[in-house]
């Protein structure tokens, strides 16, 4: 009978458990679930199992590696950047000193290596390397209008100059600059309504952003119908913001709030009429007013109207009910 006992108990914990309808883990393989399209317009560089920099073809996605530990870091989904240095490729070849025309805006200049650039004219700087690859020196400023002159002296190589307030992706050049296309990871039509649930559902994500702004926002997912009149989506302080009718029905923000600054991070949101939650590892934040929107898809790690992440989506993953808090937090540890 005791065997029995336990056989109905566990019977009924298992009927009880949510399952989730998608649940899709970037971290153990090299391979996108078919369900997901990806695009990118232009080649891309990554860091290889191996911890060398490698070249990605057009629409292939770019599994990340840490340089020194190799341990994966997820799918890489960045935003669009130029490469304005020249002749910035050759393995073994230190950087020419060179003039950039630049604006009055952010830009970050990064190399690997001992040597040093000085910067001149539109802005005034040193910037003195750290070492070889994988150690990164990175510099972000912001110049003047005008003509910024580069100064190399010793070992620079891989340098990049980009205009945005955070380093992204080493992009090759030869003798032009060459512009790196965002990345794009969605799943629509039947691939998209297969899974999820009109009603209610709870989100739970995992990956870090090099972001160090929030301009423009970092979005880690956004559903929506293709309009910003519809989604539900992250932002910058909130981790579920929920759009129905072009109208805000719910701006759940979580304490702490996501480090956009590389650091890996772990969330869970849910939504339901009138009952939508977030956490991330503090107590649960809720809004208990609003309806939901009628959306058609899914956009990882961005949405069609940008606010791309630029850093590591590691995990995404799906439940077709709005799970309780108890739960959300339990998935968010």
């Amino acid at each position: 009978m005791l065997g029995r006992s336990r056989f109905r108990s566990r019977a009924r914990f298992l009927q009880s458990r949510a399952l989730p309808t998608l649940s899709l883990d970037f971290l153990s393989g090299t391979t996108l679930d078919s369900i997901i399209t990806f695009t990118r317009s232009t080649t891309a560089t990554f860091v290889g199992s191996n911890g060398l920099i490698q070249s990605a073809a057009i629409n292939a996605p770019r599994f990340d590696y840490d340089p020194v530990t190799l341990a994966p870091r997820g799918l890489l989904i960045e935003e669009q950047r130029q490469n304005l240095l020249l002749n910035s490729d050759i393995l073994g070849t230190n950087l020419s000193t060179q003039s950039v025309s630049v604006t009055a805006q952010s830009y970050t200049i990064s190399f690997y290596g001992t040597g040093t650039i000085t910067l001149a004219g539109a802005a005034i700087q040193v910037v003195t390397g750290t070492g070889v690859y994988p150690s990164r020196r990175t510099l972000t400023f912001t110049p003047t209008a005008g003509v910024l002159i580069c100064t190399v002296t010793g070992t620079v190589q891989f340098a990049q100059l980009e205009a945005g307030a955070f380093v992204t992706s080493f992009i090759p050049t030869a003798g032009a600059p060459v512009t790196r296309a965002v990345d794009s990871a969605s799943i629509t039509g039947a691939n998209f309504s297969s899974w999820y649930n009109a009603s209610e559902g709870t989100i739970v994500f995992s990956g870090d952003s090099s972001r160090t702004t929030g301009s423009p926002v970092a979005r880690t997912f956004q559903f929506d119908d293709g309009t910003s009149n519809e989604n539900i989506r992250s932002g910058n302080t909130a981790t579920l913001q929920v759009v129905d009718g072009n109208v805000t029905q719910a701006n759940v923000v979580t304490s702490p709030a996501i480090p956009f600054d590389g650091t890996v991070f772990k969330f869970a949101s849910a939504y339901k009429l009138n009952d939508f939650a977030s956490v991330t590892t503090g107590a649960v934040a809720t809004d208990t007013s609003g309806t939901v929107p009628t959306v058609t898809q899914l956009s990882l790690g961005g949405s069609f109207a940008g606010g791309i992440l630029s850093g590591h989506i590691r995990t995404f993953t799906y439940y077709p009910q709005r799970l309780t808090n108890a739960q959300l937090q339990a998935l968010a540890a």
